[in-house]
């Protein structure tokens, strides 16, 4: 299992994520959808940091 608490992720003055709470359950498969260019692999990056 992996909790992440409080991520925020900011870019000059453009707020991307603020205050993100995940839990990744051990055995599930989870993915991220939304817009292409929606810069949602900051998320991933921000974690694994």
């Amino acid at each position: 299992m992996l909790n992440v608490t409080g991520i925020t992720v900011r870019f000059g003055k453009r707020t991307l994520f603020e205050d993100v709470n995940i839990k990744f359950n051990k055995g599930c498969c989870y993915g991220i959808i939304g817009a292409n260019g929606s810069r949602k692999i900051y998320l991933f990056k921000s974690i694994i940091r």
